[in-house]
């Protein structure tokens, strides 16, 4: 009995030793493609990344409507080095008195989404380290017609130089932000207005994987 318990252990000693080495070579080839420039992988690891946040439990310190935008953020565009998000916001409202009050304006959504989504991107993307990060906000407005269209109300650019270091905990969304180029426009009375988005750079993940990709899978 001793001996085939001792087989057994140095059967199950083998079989994890060569699990593991199985996957230390793995990311050794993903890093290894990430750093040549491979946009598929890079692409696929963002992906991959975007839909364990899809599955993910929404964490307790964030708002339903703030994790509801990084769950539905799309992968615009990638190079070798960056990656270009988007995502869709909208007023947040509780029910106070048997009426519908506003807690949180689009901005303060898309502010909060767009740092989070900032934070995710440099630092919860397996085998990967972007030198910077671009996250559009759209919400919905009303055209001349009465028809509901969703235009751009934020755009930030994070360079991971400028994100080392930031005391992250202790910011404010919007502090946060302003540690990087963010454009926002507001009207009179202070609420978030359309704006002009640059032009992106790199490659959608539909030209780079060749074919049309499942919504679901952006």
């Amino acid at each position: 009995m001793i001996v085939i318990g001792s087989l057994i252990t140095l059967a199950l000693f083998v079989l994890v030793g060569w699990a593991v080495s199985v996957e230390m070579f793995r990311h050794r080839w993903w890093r290894k493609r990430v750093e040549a420039g491979d946009l598929r992988v890079i692409a696929g690891l963002i992906l991959e990344a975007m839909r364990g946040w899809q599955r993910a439990r929404p964490p307790q310190e964030l708002s339903p409507s703030v994790w509801s935008a990084v769950q539905r953020a799309e992968l615009v565009a990638v190079t070798a080095d960056s990656a270009t998000l988007s995502t869709a916001v909208e007023p947040e409202y509780r029910s106070e008195g048997g009426q519908r009050v506003q807690v949180a304006s689009a901005l303060d959504v898309a502010q909060a989404a767009a740092a989070r989504l900032v934070d995710m991107m440099l630092y919860d993307v397996p085998n990967l380290r972007l030198r910077r990060v671009r996250v559009d906000v759209y919400t919905t407005f009303t055209d001349a017609h009465g028809v509901p269209v969703q235009r751009p109300v934020l755009s930030t650019v994070a360079e991971r130089e400028r994100a080392e270091g930031l005391p992250w905990e202790m910011l404010t969304p919007k502090e946060i932000l302003h540690r990087f180029d963010t454009h926002v426009r507001l009207g009179e009375a202070g609420q978030p207005l359309p704006i002009e988005l640059p032009p992106v750079e790199g490659e959608s993940p539909d030209t780079i994987f060749g074919v049309e990709m499942p919504t679901g899978e952006r």
